[in-house]
């Protein structure tokens, strides 16, 4: 029996348009997401992560200079929706989004239950108030939190209940899939293990698909069933995480995973030495190859994605049109 598949975006490219030039924050992405799984976007600090979450759930700003490319959302293409219906039909009720440092977003004088009550209000106008309270309370018991905190202001949480409120704000309309941008950053460790287990019950309880924003693989183990890995603007690795946690293909992915310590094994940690490309002027070939250990003279031509056995993706002249590994 096939997997459904919720959402295909296919040469997905968006730029920003600079004084400098353009920016080429997305450039070229496609990739595949079954209902019900997780998907881990990870790579370095502006490889353009947080802007492929904005593209797919179209929060542009005015600077752009290209948004191409299909989204194809539960059978719909959705880059064909107008601003107006994408907003009425799309975003918060279908795709809901956990923005990075989301904790620090709450309206401080606000309580909470209002900020939760609000947008279900605004997405269905015949939705009464004491419908929408027990869908926020209802939430809350989701996500761990005492349903007497609704009437608390956000002041009066900590860092950890704050995170909770905003991921029960993202899930109070029932979206078919949640983007958790950076969803554990700025929390100390216990927090960051507990909250993860807050949504690995959320994916297993209710089937939620998520797309998950990270710059640590570590934590992205936790609840991810594919890693795709980013790499100035472009999906350099797409894969199941269970081959990419074991086997890792692009030099880049190798070296991110080299960088972690783990518990198992005694092991000198690697760094990644120089910096990534800027994205205005990006290099014509391969854009990882300056700072590859395994770069040759095709490096100098932009690679094309591989796709290899076990259906992983990999953008490297490493590996040939079959899949075979070469020159590594």
């Amino acid at each position: 029996m096939s997997k459904k598949i919720l959402l295909d975006v296919k040469n997905l490219k968006l730029y920003f348009r600079t004084r400098s030039g353009s920016v080429q924050a997305v450039d070229d992405v496609s990739f595949r997401l079954e209902a019900g799984k997780t998907l881990a976007v990870v790579g370095e600090s502006g490889c353009g992560k947080t802007s492929l979450a904005k593209a797919i759930l179209r929060l542009l700003p005015r600077n752009i200079s290209t948004y191409s490319g299909s989204i194809i959302f539960d059978g719909e293409d959705i880059m064909k929706y107008s601003d107006e219906k994408f907003r009425r039909e799309i975003r918060w009720s279908n795709i809901a989004m956990v923005p990075q440092a989301s904790m620090n977003s709450l309206n401080p004088v606000m309580r909470i239950e209002d900020q939760l009550i609000e947008p279900l209000l605004l997405h269905d106008r015949h939705m009464s108030k004491k419908k929408a309270l027990d869908r926020v309370n209802e939430v809350f018991n989701i996500v761990g939190l005492p349903t007497d905190f609704l009437r608390r202001y956000p002041f009066e949480l900590s860092g950890g209940m704050r995170q909770r409120a905003t991921i029960a704000m993202a899930l109070a309309s029932n979206p078919k899939l949640v983007v958790l941008d950076e969803p554990s950053s700025a929390l100390d460790l216990l927090t960051q293990a507990n909250l993860m287990n807050v949504l690995k019950k959320i994916k297993h309880e209710f089937n939620t698909t998520f797309i998950l924003i990270t710059h640590d693989i570590g934590t992205a183990s936790e609840l991810a069933d594919e890693i795709a890995v980013m790499y100035a603007g472009e999906m350099v690795e797409f894969s199941s995480a269970d081959y990419f946690y074991t086997d890792a293909h692009h030099p880049y992915s190798r070296k991110l995973m080299a960088s972690v310590p783990t518990l198992r094994e005694d092991k000198e940690l690697q760094f990644i030495p120089g910096q990534p490309p800027s994205l205005i002027n990006p290099p014509q070939g391969c854009r990882y190859s300056a700072r590859c250990e395994k770069r040759f003279e095709k490096c100098s031509m932009h690679p094309k994605t591989t796709e290899l056995e076990h259906g992983a993706q990999v953008k490297c002249w490493l590996y040939d049109e079959t899949g075979e590994v070469k020159h590594a």
